[in-house]
């Protein structure tokens, strides 16, 4: 009868403690995570100002649009900790804005649940479909939408969970 309580509570103060972070702390791990999805970030470095994290190249969004829209992943962090990863869709043109979006949906429905936990809320994929920007808080950490508009009516979009 006392035990329910005392589990709610330890529990509670667990949950607390775990916000706000990314759930894989391995820098190895964190380099291969969308590898699924042809986006392997390669080995962690340090670069010489300090900065350490790992980046995949870009890859075309459709082989059947070679020179369309580019997607890729990086990893960053300090101390051997992975804290930040990213999504970056570049080069999106009319010619190919929903393939492009779709792909980058996919792609962050697939991290978020393997670094925040968590399914990627409905209202993060509107907003990556609407071309909108977002900062929403789930899981163990936050999920930030960012377009920014390049030349000729081109934009990039990024999506960071940290």
């Amino acid at each position: 009868m006392i035990l329910r309580p005392i589990c709610g509570a330890v529990a509670l103060l667990l949950s607390l403690n775990c916000a706000a972070e990314l759930r894989v702390k391995s820098p190895a791990q964190i380099c291969r995570l969308l590898a699924d999805t042809q986006l392997r970030a390669g080995d962690w470095r340090q670069d010489d100002t300090g900065s350490q994290g790992c980046s995949s190249g870009t890859r075309p969004v459709s082989a059947d649009v070679p020179a369309g829209s580019q997607i890729g992943y990086a990893a960053e962090g300090a101390d051997d900790i992975p804290t930040r990863v990213t999504l970056t869709l570049g080069g999106i043109s009319k010619a190919d804005d929903d393939l492009a979006k779709r792909e980058l949906v996919r792609a962050s429905k697939r991290l978020a649940v393997r670094v925040l936990g968590l399914s990627m809320p409905h209202s993060a994929e509107e907003s990556i479909m609407k071309g909108a920007p977002a900062k929403l808080e789930f899981g163990s950490g936050t999920l930030t939408i960012i377009r920014t508009a390049k030349a000729e009516g081109r934009y990039e979009m990024k999506v960071v969970m940290q």
